[in-house]
């Protein structure tokens, strides 16, 4: 996949993590975020339905509120709490390149699902370069934001998950091998 130099914020879906569904939205041809709404619980299954160990490696579940920087994991609907982390040389989709905090104060109320989109695009693409070695703009890695929904926002969740992945035509992740962190691609 060759780098796309004509984007200039995410071009990927964006996961919005409830407190006990969340969505996964695919992205549009418009190089600007698309939005997404915490409503997403229609787009899939249950998200309480017990996410099992995968066959090939054992791994348990993991919250997304418990992903850390390097790890690497497949989302296998549209909903979701926990995610299978596993070690990076393991066919996946996603991988995470950075915990960041909103700057918003704990009474602040929800700044919505457009203004979370806007801050998750723009506060994920410095740490990018920095884990990538390449600037988002030329590289062939796309971002995608774990981030709070109005309801866990609610609860005080400001905290955003900065995950990377490859996208196919469709602007569907990909399975991949390998971790991005210092390939400066």
């Amino acid at each position: 996949m060759s780098p796309n130099p004509d984007r200039s914020f995410v071009r990927a879906g964006l996961l919005v993590v409830a407190v006990v569904l969340a969505g996964c939205e695919d992205a549009t041809e418009d190089p600007t975020p698309s939005g997404s709404s915490p409503s997403a619980a229609s787009l899939g299954p249950s998200a309480t339905a017990p996410v099992s160990p995968t066959a090939s490696t054992g791994a348990a579940p993991t919250s997304v509120f418990d992903l850390e920087v390097g790890n690497c994991f497949s989302v296998e609907s549209d909903e979701l709490t926990t995610v299978v982390v596993v070690a990076c040389e393991e066919s996946h989709e996603y991988e995470a390149f950075a915990l960041l905090d909103h700057e918003a104060a704990d009474a602040d109320p929800y700044p919505g699902d457009e203004a979370m989109l806007e801050y998750g695009n723009t506060a994920c693409q410095a740490p990018f370069e920095a884990y990538v070695g390449r600037e988002y703009e030329t590289s062939m890695w796309y971002i995608t934001s774990v981030l709070p929904s109005e309801e866990t926002w609610a609860t005080g969740d400001r905290e955003l998950v900065c995950t990377l992945n490859q996208q196919d035509a469709d602007s569907e992740p990909i399975a991949v091998t390998g971790s991005a962190e210092g390939s400066d691609e």
